[in-house]
């Protein structure tokens, strides 16, 4: 769809407009209308429209005005005006600034739909290849901060400036460059990804806005950690800088009234003087992120506070194996246990920063994914699913909750694995003494036929079944004796034969121990 904004100081004017034609059957959607000319250059800066329609006569600044400046902000913004004066030089005014036509009020439904047809064939093929290039610039700037992620993590030298441009397009010239991430804290994020992720999105655009009012050559990407951003300046502006990368916050939290409770953190790396060194910056930056669950503030800047890589959180070898243990025995409340006190631990030391608690986390998810694997695999992507829902956290006490609940959720899942590992060998037991109970079974013949050895199926068999191998047996032929019993046909001697009983006697003082009548009696009783 073709963006329209619509600026009129009549109120009248501007419903008429939207109401005159069916602007979506003709592939337009109007993004915003304006009663000034001040307010219809904002909406031209947020919303990047492709056309714009303006009365000539608009309190803030004229149409002319407003054309011009609306020009110099987005070169390629086509405009209408429309008017109720007929003077000749505005129209010659208009034109010269690049206006595609000029119509005079009252408008008329036809003389409207007539130019916006015109228009629509022209701004389409304008609109796709503008999003091409939109589209093909922002991979760019994706692969880009890729490689700035890789020097980070590996504490490498990024590119040099002709790499970057002759590479990804990033003209890095004098001046300095800096890395940021803007990190976007809602709370039960992970519920709701398709919704996050939407926010996001908007994020995005906030970002890529704001960022070219403030320079020419920067880079954005959307990471797990936040919304990466790589910036080269001729010359620091540090008021400037703070007011752009505050008024993106601002805009960001705004949009909780469509989302949730949103707040974001700016994190900036520091200033470096060769793009070679920006890895150093972004890694700051992502320190300072990692730093907010344990301090929670809007603005932090590697600049001016103190960054300690060297600060870490190493878990002592005892309390390591106590979380292996919980998880091999599948037992959630040992875990629990562990994991709190461990957690009290850890919060109660005065140095601890973001860093150190990323370190815990992943050091509890090593530990527990190792005791796991003595009962089976852990579901597919469980670890990285980990990771990414740890940057979805919001502070210290969500990072324990993360771990509480899905570790303890995992530990019930393989639990019931286990379970039905172990109950499968009972079933198909069950199912071969239903086969074979008139023959002479033993518990070696039911173990070896479902691969078991004895000692170890008489121990699962009592476990599962809650009986052992010779009481389940003898419950099996007396129900089936019973069935027969019923019967005019077989005599008791008979039936004692069928269910696996040569002795009629030991057969008989089974029966009543089990049923508190003899098999005569029984039989009796249903003839």
């Amino acid at each position: 769809m073709l963006k329209v904004v619509l600026a009129d100081d009549e109120n009248k004017i501007l419903l008429l407009l939207q109401k005159l034609i069916d602007w979506e059957r003709l592939g337009y959607e109007i993004v915003g209308t304006a009663n000034d000319g001040l307010r219809a250059l904002e909406l031209v800066r947020e919303k990047r429209p492709h056309l714009l329609i303006t009365d000539v006569r608009m309190p803030g600044c004229s149409g002319i005005e407003l054309i011009q400046r609306a020009k110099e902000l987005q070169p390629d913004l086509h405009f209408i005006i429309i008017s109720g004066y007929r003077k000749f030089e505005y129209a010659q005014n208009a034109l010269k600034y690049g206006v595609e036509d000029y119509l005079l009020k009252p408008l008329k439904q036809e003389d409207l739909t007539g130019i916006l047809l015109r228009l629509s064939d022209k701004l389409g093929k304008e609109a796709a290849l503008e999003f091409q290039l939109k589209k093909s610039g922002e991979r760019q700037q994706e692969l880009l901060m890729d490689a700035l992620r890789s020097a980070a993590e590996r504490q490498q030298h990024f590119l040099d400036a002709a790499q970057a441009y002759a590479g990804y397009g990033f003209r890095f010239t004098e001046g300095v460059c800096f890395a940021a991430l803007i990190k976007v804290d809602v709370f039960h994020a992970a519920q709701y990804q398709d919704s996050y992720q939407m926010m996001i999105r908007h994020a995005l655009e906030i970002v890529r806005r704001e960022l070219g009012s403030l320079t020419d050559t920067y880079a954005v990407a959307a990471w797990k950690e936040g919304i990466a951003v790589l910036l080269h300046m001729r010359e620091y502006q540090t008021v400037e800088v703070k007011q752009c990368f505050t008024k993106v916050r601002k805009e960001i939290e705004q949009q909780r009234d469509v989302f949730w409770d949103i707040h974001c953190t700016i994190c900036l790396g520091s200033r470096k003087s060769c793009l070679e060194q920006a890895g150093n910056s972004m890694r700051e930056a992502l320190w300072c992120c990692r730093d907010r669950l344990c301090r929670v503030q809007a603005w932090r800047d590697a600049e001016t506070e103190q960054v300690t890589f060297d600060r870490r959180y190493c878990m002592d070898t005892a309390q390591k194996k106590r979380f292996q243990v919980a998880a091999e025995c599948l037992d959630e409340e040992r875990f629990q246990q562990e994991l709190e006190e461990c957690f009290r631990t850890v919060l109660s030391r005065e140095d601890l920063n973001g860093q150190m608690l990323e370190d815990w986390f992943f050091q509890v998810l090593e530990a527990c994914l190792y005791g796991m694997q003595q009962n089976g695999q852990a579901e597919e992507r469980f670890e990285e699913n980990m990771e990414e829902k740890f940057w979805l956290c919001t502070d210290a006490q969500s990072v324990l909750q993360l771990l509480r609940q899905d570790i303890s959720r995992e530990l019930r899942r393989l639990g019931d694995e286990r379970s039905l590992r172990e109950m499968r060998p009972i079933t198909e037991a069950k199912h071969y003494m239903q086969q074979h109970y008139r023959e002479s079974l033993r518990l070696e013949d039911v173990s070896s036929a479902v691969g078991f050895n004895a000692t170890y199926f008489s121990t699962l068999f009592k476990k599962e079944t809650g009986q052992n191998f010779v009481d389940y047996l003898t419950e099996l032929r007396i129900s089936k004796a019973k069935e027969l019993l019923c019967g005019d046909v077989l005599s008791v001697q008979d039936v004692a034969e069928m269910v696996g009983y040569s002795d009629l006697k030991y057969f008989s003082r089974l029966f009543k121990k089990a049923t508190g009548v003899s098999p005569s009696d029984y039989k009796k009783l249903y003839k």
